[in-house]
């Protein structure tokens, strides 16, 4: 059975558009996405935002933050709002319609057929919010987010979006024995307002020290982008944390100009980065190594600077394994893995 499912995705920010998108009668981008056809049709200027009554529906719902404020010390502030408006979240609009086979009806309603067909409207979405992003020279014209949960491992998806699924042939909206529409409306997820309280004693230190923890700020930043799933520039990111954090160690400890600790740096076509900064020097300087103390880590970070490496000079998120010469693609799971180790690695040097 030849099925079409039919995604009303919602944007924060309105499209790059000009009037040259609401002439034609169907202006849309055909992409071909794990073997299916999608069609990605941005909304024309006199469209409806909300253009079915499940989508009105959606514009009505709200999403509930009360429950979160209860968590254990946690301080919420007076007048704090208590619910986000789904409508406000729906400044503009990009239809994407999904083709496909299934054996029977009834499978529409299956999360994993669900899950695959909106994982391909997501990319083909994505591929054309990236071409706006990239024509308009505009940052702001982001894709579909992801926000990945570092306490719970798994990712949420951020739009708000509705899907109605489709006889390819006649067009009719599939119905189940009762008479009803295969359809679905998420609110989407938004990040929690919740923060972690921070003893003021530390800011004050922080405020108070002469020099800025830049690898810090960037662990930081690191962090932020991959909850986002920019996994590109966390990489590059968590990688410069811990080559400042390294250097750092070296003027630290007042060896900048030894001659023993500026040989091991040089010799990049000898040793690989881990193996200079978090092995030789610290070895040299003070006994210690984080390839001895922790190799897990140590191998982890040696992946995520030959990742920073490849994306430096190929744009690729990869890296080359030194024993196989094979190349490895860098999945979300391993930048995380990547971000932890960064992140031990940062704090054992700064502890040297």
């Amino acid at each position: 059975m030849k099925v079409v499912a039919l995604f009303q995705i919602y944007l924060p920010y309105f499209l790059p558009r000009t009037p040259q998108w609401s002439e034609a009668e169907n202006f849309q981008f055909q992409f071909e996405v794990e073997g299916h056809l999608v069609n990605v049709h941005p909304r024309r200027a006199d469209e409806k935002l909300f253009p079915a009554p499940i989508d009105e529906q959606l514009a009505e719902a709200k999403i509930q933050l009360e429950p979160h404020f209860v968590q254990p010390d946690i301080v919420v502030p007076v007048d704090a709002p208590t619910e986000i408006a789904v409508r406000d979240r729906c400044l503009d609009r990009v239809e994407v319609q999904v083709y496909g086979e299934v054996a029977l009806r009834d499978e529409c309603a299956q999360g994993e057929v669900t899950w695959e067909y909106r994982r391909c409207a997501i990319s083909a979405c994505n591929k054309f919010l990236y071409l706006c992003r990239a024509v308009a020279h505009d940052p702001d014209i982001t894709g579909l987010t992801w926000y990945y949960n570092f306490n719970h491992d798994r990712c949420y998806f951020g739009p708000p979006h509705s899907l109605i699924w489709f006889d390819a042939d006649t067009r009719e909206p599939l119905r189940d024995d009762d008479g009803r529409d295969f359809w679905v409306a998420l609110s989407g997820s938004v990040r929690s307002p919740i923060r972690l309280p921070v003893d003021f004693d530390l800011i004050t230190d922080s405020f108070t020290r002469a020099e800025q923890d830049l690898a810090a700020d960037l662990l930081v930043s690191a962090k932020g982008l991959l909850i986002a799933e920019q996994l590109q520039e966390g990489v590059i990111n968590l990688a410069s944390a811990c080559e400042i954090a390294a250097t750092r160690y070296i003027d630290r400890k007042g060896m900048s100009n030894d001659p023993r600790a500026r040989t091991i740096i040089a010799a990049r076509q000898l040793h690989s980065f881990a193996e200079r900064h978090f092995h030789l020097v610290p070895s040299h300087i003070d006994g210690r190594s984080l390839k001895v103390d922790d190799p897990g880590a140590f191998d982890l970070v040696e992946k995520a600077y030959r990742t920073r490496n490849s994306l430096a000079h190929t744009g690729e998120l990869a890296y080359r394994d030194p024993v196989s010469r094979a190349t490895v693609i860098v999945t979300r799971s391993m930048t995380i893995e990547f971000f932890k180790a960064a992140e031990h690695a940062v704090e054992w040097i700064s502890r040297l």
